[in-house]
């Protein structure tokens, strides 16, 4: 997953049973309750950068973390990873980074690693590549379920990839909004702004908001200042309790980062369940961009 490596541990029950989440429940503080438009539903490839989150939050003992790059979910994922043996502060493996420079925060060949994800180059294409640091719309950014009140359905989620429950997919690939981020925003989310205003606060798999999609590839952050003006919550959490500026900071996505900052996000704000901040995320992704970008607003 794209820059979603991030090095926390999250210790909550990986099962759970599906619970609905009242759209009158705070934004901030749940950050999935509010209603967004169910229309087509249409898989599609693109390239999002997501933080990995810890490495005991994957199989219980190993860590989890949003991966930033989705393939298409009709195929499977593989790249080849950059590997540094010099050192490491987690770890003897060394350190391994994706093709656009970000590290990467987890061993993809780690004991387990394959049992529960597969093999590299036969991994479930909505779900998580270890391999290649990718999520698909599982994860992060896809449909999630509704109850008969219109309400998202939260519940273990995806792959139990994140052990937080969260809301659960329902399948069908990324949201038109997802896809609209993807290619860079404009005319296409402008329209879906111009048909609900409230597609700005939408909630998909991973809690993800848009502006949270906007921090997943170098495509997605062009369409953050237009989702900002939009009304845009900058402060919003995602299941793993990161906001927008986080998951920038985590993909090394200086002009989202920027925009955010601009619109007043809080740069030395902590991630609710890790503590972390945007800057320790940036500095463990070694994403120098983002980190130069944060020194302007400390």
């Amino acid at each position: 997953m794209l820059a979603l490596h991030r090095h926390y541990c999250l210790s909550r029950a990986t099962s759970v049973s599906a619970f609905s989440v009242s759209r009158r429940t705070p934004l901030r503080s749940v950050g999935w309750n509010k209603r967004f438009p169910t229309s087509s539903r249409n898989t599609f490839s693109c390239a999002f950068l997501f933080q990995l989150v810890s490495l005991s939050s994957l199989q219980g003992s190993v860590g989890a973390s949003l991966g930033a790059s989705a393939s298409a979910a009709s195929t499977s994922h593989s790249t080849t990873l950059k590997r540094d043996t010099r050192s490491s502060s987690t770890s003897s493996m060394g350190s391994y980074y994706r093709a656009d420079g970000v590290r990467i925060t987890h061993d993809p060949y780690a004991a387990g690693m394959s049992t529960k994800y597969g093999e590299q180059g036969d991994t479930d294409p909505e779900g998580f590549d270890p391999y290649a640091d990718s999520v698909g719309p599982g994860i992060y950014g896809g449909y999630v379920k509704r109850d008969a009140n219109d309400n998202v359905v939260t519940g273990k989620q995806y792959q139990n990839h994140n052990p937080t429950p969260g809301p659960v997919y329902a399948g069908g690939g990324y949201t038109e909004m997802s896809k609209a981020i993807s290619a860079g925003g404009g005319p296409a989310l402008q329209a879906l702004v111009a048909r609900d205003a409230a597609i700005v606060h939408e909630i998909t798999t991973g809690g993800a908001t848009p502006l949270h999609m906007c921090g997943m590839s170098q495509r997605g952050q062009k369409a953050t200042r237009q989702l900002i003006d939009a009304g845009a919550d900058v402060e919003a959490l995602d299941t793993y309790g990161y906001t927008p500026l986080m998951r920038m900071a985590s993909n090394n996505l200086a002009d989202g980062a920027r925009e955010l900052l601009i619109a007043g996000a809080e740069a030395g704000r902590m991630a609710s369940s890790t503590g972390e901040t945007a800057m320790s995320i940036a500095r463990a992704s070694r994403a120098s961009e983002v980190m130069a970008v944060l020194k302007d607003y400390a």
